[in-house]
């Protein structure tokens, strides 16, 4: 369903990790906030100056404090940041994680679901790390603060009538340090065999198996000439 104002009923949101983490993820029964992660992460994906912003940028609404205390959601697939790390950092750019895409796993909720856990969280209308972002913590304003036809589009790219839209595309939704698994709906990741890798972390873990979905259309993977076209 998809309301008037364009916002999708249920909403979902999506946390992408590399499969490496997952183990640590499913033991601790939650996921962390950049601040409170750590050292816990056996894979980071993240590119440094990235996170070093994230941890200046002030979030203006309650609860407040820095970007780097939320745990991080988008609103769409394919995000400006899955594109970077599927080609900009597979060619070897200093400090950038080499792996591509393949090996991420996206963690998939809802924002009702994490609303209506009572979950403190903060919608952005875009980057979080550049200034010109707003943010929202009312359920309310969600359908005027994103631009979601531009997230249910696939090409994303700037245009000279339209220099904002990366930046609108990386819409997030942010939850307060702490995303507890129990919220989760299912995994989503690009091949068989990482689907398979996965079930069988979640077997390992004495989980019982939830959903895991191959969704390529949700990856760019090494197909350089689509990713932005």
């Amino acid at each position: 369903m998809v309301t008037d104002a364009g916002r999708p009923e249920p909403t979902l949101i999506m946390h992408f990790t590399h499969i490496d983490n997952l183990p640590g993820i499913l033991k601790a029964g939650k996921l962390f906030s950049d601040s409170g992660v750590g050292s816990q992460l056996a894979t980071n994906v993240g590119a440094a100056e990235i996170k070093a912003r994230r941890r200046q940028r002030i979030v203006p609404c309650t609860p407040g404090g820095v970007v780097a205390d939320y745990v991080p959601f988008y609103l769409a697939p394919r995000s400006p940041m899955m594109y970077r790390i599927a080609c900009d950092h597979r060619d070897g750019k200093p400090g950038c994680y080499p792996g591509g895409d393949d090996p991420l796993v996206y963690l998939v909720s809802s924002v009702e679901r994490v609303d209506a856990a009572g979950l403190d969280w903060v919608a952005s209308d875009g980057n979080c790390s550049v200034g010109l972002t707003s943010f929202s913590a009312r359920l309310d304003d969600l359908a005027a603060l994103i631009d979601w036809p531009l997230l249910r589009a696939r090409v994303w790219k700037d245009i000279p009538e339209d220099m904002d839209r990366m930046r609108r595309r990386a819409a997030e939704f942010l939850v307060h340090r702490e995303f507890p698994l129990n919220l989760v709906i299912g995994y989503a990741v690009r091949t068989d065999e990482r689907q398979e890798q996965v079930k069988q972390l979640l077997r390992d873990a004495g989980m019982i198996e939830p959903y895991v979905r191959v969704r390529p259309d949700w990856y760019y993977g090494y197909e350089r000439r689509e990713v932005r076209q």
